[in-house]
């Protein structure tokens, strides 16, 4: 989801998202929030109808260069996209951002075909360096990340879990992206974008320190957070269909 143009949004794939995607493909998909369609862009390239709705004009510019539809609209307003029906649901990263995430979502489930399933990707607030300063008194907004000042709600796994499953759903399938390089992304992304009219929300994934974190220290991550999830998860992703 993206927020406004003062906001220094970056761009950023959801590796676990697709992960869990796997291979499928002529599927109908919609992406609650899906700012400039980085990740879904991915899903749409395996053979997919993507749909997105978002409230910023600028994002949908770009999303609608990227994947099959984007409807320029407040994300709470499911009316918008009439009386569709969808066999995936994808909320990545925008629940977070929302005064009430568990009715939005109830909300949704209208839209979803019978069968059909529901993504939804949460940061992950028991996260080591949250914790850590956390007990060194220190609870600070940022640009990006954990505690981006964006976000309205903060979630751990367990209460990820319940917000799903009070929304009348059942998970049927989890994944994790790894954090423990995650919390110095915001020095990164300074360091790349810049601000202002220089302000590049690709520019991290089109450098080269990320492309080679991808090959060596991501795969590495991956395993030692799948230890820990609780605490060396930077996002948790589960996939959820109707109870």
């Amino acid at each position: 989801m993206y927020e406004s143009t003062t906001y220094q949004y970056f761009e950023d794939v959801n590796w676990g998202l697709l992960r869990l995607w796997g291979d499928r493909k002529n599927l109908d998909v919609l992406d609650v929030g899906c700012g400039f369609a980085t990740t879904s862009q991915h899903i749409a390239e395996r053979g997919n109808r993507v749909t997105g709705i978002e409230s910023s004009a600028e994002a949908v510019a770009v999303a609608r260069t990227r994947v099959t539809e984007v409807i320029h609209a407040d994300l709470q307003r499911r009316d918008a996209l009439g009386h569709r029906r969808f066999d995936v649901i994808i909320f990545a990263d925008v629940l977070e951002h929302l005064a009430w995430p568990i009715g939005v979502l109830r909300g949704y489930l209208d839209l979803l075909k019978e069968g059909g399933s529901v993504i939804v990707s949460l940061p992950n607030v028991g996260l080591w360096s949250v914790r850590l300063n956390l007990l060194l008194g220190r609870f600070r907004y940022e640009e990006t990340g954990v505690l981006d000042h964006t976000h309205l709600r903060f979630f751990t796994r367990r209460t990820a879990r319940e917000m799903i499953e009070q929304a009348g759903l059942k998970i049927v399938r989890r994944t994790y992206n790894p954090g423990l390089v995650r919390p110095f992304v915001p020095l990164a992304k300074k360091l790349l974008g810049g601000g202002g009219d220089s302000h590049d929300p690709s520019a991290l994934l089109e450098s080269r320190p990320y492309k080679l974190y991808l090959k060596t220290i991501y795969p590495m991550e991956r395993v030692l957070a799948s230890a820990w999830p609780g605490a060396l998860a930077f996002q948790m992703i589960f996939e959820a269909r109707r109870t």
